[in-house]
């Protein structure tokens, strides 16, 4: 996989208008497979190291080998990784698959660069200019000379095919680096596979920074992490959690009294005031008053504030039989 995607990139430097549009002269085709082979060579010798690590700290010595050949590598990393869950199974073995995707699509890759470096290096390559209607030269378009038309044909189905597969063969390849990455990097796995499937080559690299950590279920993980989260917490704030296990009871983490846990009793006043502008008691202060009845022109005329429905006001008026009472 990082092979192909050095040479992709590195091989579009190669061609004759590379010279009109970015004023250099064009990469010898040679050139861009040695130097992508170069690049290859030491993401890989990360990636062989890290994988050849975690197999022999599993045990799998039988396929030490897996880790130092192309292909192969990608096998070892479905068989060093737990199997994940899709749908009410636990799939298994995606190195498989996606090692079969990664080499139909390398060959491909590699088939169809090969015929266009041999196309370039015998000149037909021809570059043709376009302008505009003033004459203005916009840029150049190419056609293979001396090419049977058929073989360009054939070069053309290839390169849909190799179009289509670069997109299928993504979906096994992210599995695979989920089920990877789940495994020894859990709490991150998805920024790793994020930069796995946008930048390929810095999987070796991510490899060899994991080649120490033990492989675990991340489920279990999880449920472990997620217990000791709660041990913490109840060490911390006691078994009910930080406010007692009642949110409008017990104290806050600042060890103060819940302002609002006070409870109405028959005969005890209201709760215990908040914002302490009235004494702040569990009964009635002396020496205050309670606060203006903000609907006082709805309550009975003379009545005070505390007196409950159906108590007689002053001037010897029902409450009950106020017209202008909305709340009987």
């Amino acid at each position: 996989m990082e092979f192909i995607v050095f040479l992709e990139a590195l091989f579009q430097f190669s061609y004759p208008d590379v010279q009109y549009y970015y004023g250099i002269n064009p990469l010898p085709p040679y050139a861009a497979f040695i130097i992508a082979a170069a690049l290859f060579a030491v993401v890989y010798g990360f990636k062989a190291a890290g994988l050849f690590v975690m197999a022999k700290k599993q045990g799998k010595t039988k396929l030490l080998w897996c880790a130092f050949v192309p292909f192969a590598s990608t096998v070892l990393m479905g068989e060093l990784a737990k199997p994940i869950p899709m749908g009410g199974a636990k799939v298994k073995h995606l190195g498989w698959a996606a090692a079969a995707f990664e080499l139909a699509y390398t060959f491909l890759g590699v088939f169809l660069i090969s015929w266009h470096a041999y196309f370039i290096a015998e000149g037909a390559y021809m570059l043709s200019p376009v302008s505009d209607g003033t004459g203005t030269l916009i840029g150049y378009e190419f056609d293979w000379v001396n090419v049977d038309a058929q073989f360009l044909n054939v070069l053309d189905g290839i390169n849909i095919a190799a179009y289509v597969l670069s997109f299928v063969q993504i979906i096994p390849f992210v599995f695979l680096n989920i089920a990877f990455y789940r495994s020894y990097a859990p709490l991150s796995y998805i920024w790793m596979v994020i930069l796995c499937v946008f930048f390929p080559f810095v999987g070796g690299f991510l490899v060899f920074a994991y080649r120490d950590r033990p492989a675990v279920d991340y489920e279990g993980y999880m449920r472990a992490r997620a217990e000791q989260i709660r041990r913490v917490q109840q060490a911390q704030y006691g078994p009910y959690g930080p406010y007692g296990g009642n949110p409008y009871g017990g104290q806050d983490p600042y060890g103060r009294q819940n302002p609002y846990s006070g409870q109405r009793a028959p005969g005890q006043g209201r709760p215990a005031d908040p914002f302490g502008e009235y004494g702040g008691g569990q009964n009635e202060p002396s020496g205050t008053s309670a606060p203006d009845d903000p609907f006082g022109e709805f309550s009975s005329r003379s009545g005070s504030p505390g007196q409950e429905n159906g108590a007689s006001s002053s001037d010897g008026e029902d409450k009950k039989d106020d017209p202008d009472d909305f709340f009987s």
